[in-house]
C-alpha cells in the first residue's frame, strides 16, 4: 500500500453549474501531484473553463434519465471517492446518493450558494421576481435536499460563512480557488478614477437594481467616470474588464464576497461589497479582510468617497492581492481539499 493512501484512490468532482473556475484550478494542482482526480461537467462548457470529461445528454426527459443512469453505473465501480457541488447528481438524488453509500463510496457535498441559500439575511422587501424564487414549496424543497446531502455525506464543505444559517451541520469552510500567478497585478496605477464597474453572475441576487441606481445618480455628478453594469461574460472577458477597471462593485444582498470580488483583489483592485457582521466569528481571517464594506443605503456614499480618494484606492488594491494569494491561491485550497480526501478514507 502506497504511505499516501490517496494516491491508490480515484476522485470524482462534479459538475461545471457553479464555482466552475475555482473547482478547475484546485484539481489542476492534485492533478500536478499526480492524484487520480477528474472534473466533470455537464451540458456545455461554462465561464469558458475547461472540464476534464463533459458529458451531454438527450433532451428529452426519460431518454435523458436513462442516459444519466447508464453512465453513472458505467463510472461507479471506477472512482473511491466522489465530490458532488451544488448538490447536484446523475439522477433523482436520494436514490442516486443511497447507491453510492450502498458501493461503499466515500461522499463530499460542497455547498456553494444558491443551491441551499433560502432568502438573503438583510431587512429589506425582496423584488418581486424572489417571491417565486425564494417561495415557500422552492424552499422547502431546498431544505429538505439539503438536509438528505448532509445525511449522505461524509463531509459537508461550504464556500463561505454565508451558508452557515443555511445548514444543519457543516466540516469546514473553504473558499474559491484562483491560480494567483496567472493574474498579474496591473501596475497601472492612475491619480483619478476613470471606470467603476459591476459585473454580476445573477443581477438580482447581486443587488444590480440598486447599484445601477446609484450609477445613474453619480454618472450625471461625475460624468468623467465610467460606470458600467457587464453581465454573461466568460471568464476571460471578465478578466479583460477588471484589469481596466479601478474600482469593482461585487454584491450586496448576500452579506460575503463572491468570485468576482477575488478576482478583483486579485488584479489589484478595490472591492466594496456588503459583508453582514454575523459571519465573520466562523472564519479566521476576518480581522484580514481588505474588503471595504457598504450596504445598500451606504453605497451611494461609500463610493463617492473612493471616487475622491485614488490613494486610499490603491492601499486597498494592494491589500486585497495579499489577501487573495495569501487564503485563496489555488495550492493552498487544493491542500485543504487534499485532507478532506485524506479523513474520509480513515
Amino acid at each position: 500500500m502506497s504511505p499516501d493512501p490517496l494516491k491508490d484512490k480515484k476522485i470524482f468532482i462534479g459538475f461545471n453549474s457553479a464555482g466552475a473556475v475555482g473547482i478547475y484550478e484546485f484539481t489542476r494542482v492534485l492533478k500536478n501531484r499526480r492524484y487520480q482526480i477528474d472534473f466533470y461537467g455537464i451540458g456545455k462548457i461554462r465561464f469558458n473553463m475547461p472540464v476534464d470529461f463533459l458529458l451531454k445528454f438527450s433532451p428529452g426527459k426519460f431518454r435523458n434519465f436513462l442516459e444519466r443512469l447508464v453512465y453513472f453505473f458505467r463510472l461507479l465501480p471506477s472512482y473511491d471517492i466522489w465530490h458532488l457541488n451544488y448538490a447536484e447528481v446523475f439522477f433523482f438524488y436520494p436514490l442516486n446518493l443511497f447507491i453510492l453509500k450502498l458501493w461503499g463510496k466515500k461522499i463530499i457535498c460542497t455547498f456553494r450558494g444558491a443551491d441551499i441559500r433560502t432568502g438573503f439575511n438583510i431587512p429589506i422587501k425582496l423584488p418581486a421576481s424572489f417571491e417565486e424564487r425564494f417561495g415557500f414549496w422552492r424552499n422547502l424543497k431546498r431544505r429538505l435536499r439539503m438536509k438528505i446531502f448532509v445525511f449522505f455525506a461524509d463531509k459537508v464543505i461550504l464556500t463561505g460563512p454565508f451558508l452557515v444559517p443555511y445548514v444543519n451541520s457543516f466540516d469546514a469552510i473553504i473558499p474559491y480557488a484562483r491560480n494567483i500567478p496567472k493574474i498579474k497585478p496591473q501596475n497601472h496605477q492612475p491619480n483619478n478614477i476613470k471606470l467603476v464597474i459591476h459585473a454580476p453572475s445573477n443581477p438580482a441576487a447581486k443587488g444590480t437594481e440598486i447599484v445601477s441606481r446609484v450609477f445613474q445618480k453619480l454618472a450625471r455628478q461625475y460624468p468623467k467616470i465610467k460606470f458600467q453594469i457587464i453581465s454573461g461574460l466568460n471568464y476571460q472577458q471578465l478578466q479583460q474588464l477588471l484589469a481596466k477597471s479601478d474600482i469593482v462593485i461585487d454584491q450586496l444582498l448576500v452579506g460575503w464576497y463572491g468570485g468576482v470580488a477575488v478576482e478583483a483583489m486579485a488584479l489589484e483592485k478595490p472591492v466594496l461589497v456588503f459583508i453582514n457582521p454575523n459571519y465573520l466569528p466562523y472564519i479566521s481571517y476576518a480581522d484580514k479582510l481588505p474588503i471595504i464594506n457598504t450596504n445598500i443605503w451606504q453605497l451611494e456614499s461609500d463610493l463617492e468617497f473612493y471616487l475622491n480618494h485614488p490613494e486610499i484606492c490603491r492601499l486597498k488594491g494592494a491589500e486585497g492581492y495579499k489577501f487573495v494569494k495569501k487564503f485563496h491561491h489555488c495550492q493552498k485550497i487544493a491542500d485543504q481539499y487534499q485532507q478532506i480526501y485524506l479523513q474520509v478514507l480513515k
